[in-house]
């Protein structure tokens, strides 16, 4: 997180906030339950195109070898011929940029009490949606889930006993994710007023040295908590795998969400404008409570339907 502050006259100054988020693991999947467990989690079978019978699936490996990602080449490359491994992709660093312009005008005899500010939020989004068009995003700004389904199913051959598959030519792929969140963009405009003789408001200040806004919790790992009734609701060690898996993955992001907010709390300091600052965590709570959602779904198609049925509904609820 980096932060850049420029005051052009005594009463205007622009600030520029930047940050960079490692990418998030994921697993390469099939996008049907081909096993019948009911769940559609079910790693894909990396088809190496030199030796893959069906033309159309070579083919689309191919292309995703030549032109996909790197982080998704490497990926695959190195698993041709066997059953993708959890959590053994990553999906691309995620930047964002934000700018924020305050006013302050002596006129009127204001002496520089009122503040006007305008600021906004996932401004690479909005470029990438203006620049691009909706239907052609390229993944800018912050928030979006890898799309993780490698493979679709299309068929299945009785003489053989397999299924027929095509490939996901946008695998790995931000822009075309179908799940997350992807933060819109905003543009908002505040107003602060001080109140009050500027020696109280300095007094006051000194008096209180601790930062403008507190950093909000990030709501529970509930994956964490569902893992725990391994016991009681006779988890398969294929389900525990599983669920620790979503749960560390969660916290890996939740981590980093964390560290983010605490740079805002901190680089805003004592005398910030709270509303402001709040502003700029909003983005980043929405982003823990989507993670959260995300993450109960992939764990309810892990359970079956009745062990999913006796979890209590306070670990069922994501909290959006």
């Amino acid at each position: 997180m980096g932060t850049a502050s420029y005051p052009i006259t005594r009463a205007l100054e622009i600030t520029a906030y930047g940050r960079l988020v490692s990418g998030a693991p994921f697993t390469p999947l099939v996008g049907s339950d081909i096993n019948g467990d009911g769940a559609r989690n079910d790693r894909a079978f990396l088809f190496d195109p030199a030796t893959a019978g069906d033309s159309g699936l070579a083919s689309g490996m191919r292309a995703l070898l030549a032109g996909g990602p790197s982080a998704v080449r490497s990926c695959l490359a190195k698993q041709l011929g066997r059953i993708a491994a959890r959590n053994s992709c990553t999906g691309p660093w995620q930047p964002a940029f934000d700018l924020q312009v305050n006013w302050r005008p002596a006129w009127f005899g204001l002496d520089r009490r009122l503040t006007l500010s305008v600021l906004t939020v996932n401004l690479l989004g909005g470029l990438d949606q203006w620049l691009h068009g909706a239907a052609h995003l390229h993944g800018w700004g912050y928030g979006a889930w890898p799309d993780p389904v490698l493979l679709y199913v299309n068929g299945f051959n009785p003489a053989t006993n397999r299924f027929r598959y095509t490939v996901n030519g946008r695998f790995g792929s931000v822009a075309s994710s179908s799940g997350g969140i992807t933060l819109p963009f905003q543009l908002a405009l505040q107003g602060r007023y001080a109140l009050g003789p500027a020696r109280v408001r300095q007094r006051a200040r000194a008096a209180a040295p601790t930062p403008a806004v507190e950093a909000p919790a990030l709501p529970a790992n509930l994956v964490a908590a569902i893992l725990q009734r391994r016991d009681s609701l006779g988890y398969t060690p294929e389900q525990v795998t599983q669920l620790a898996a979503i749960s560390d993955s969660l916290d890996a992001r939740d981590r980093i969400l964390a560290d983010s907010m605490q740079a805002i709390v901190q680089q805003a300091g004592d005398r910030a404008d709270p509303a402001i600052v709040l502003a700029r965590l909003g983005p980043l709570v929405a982003a823990a409570r989507e993670n959260v959602r995300r993450a109960l779904e992939r764990a309810r198609a892990v359970l079956t339907p009745e062990q999913w049925s006796k979890l209590p509904d306070a670990l069922k609820a994501s909290g959006t």
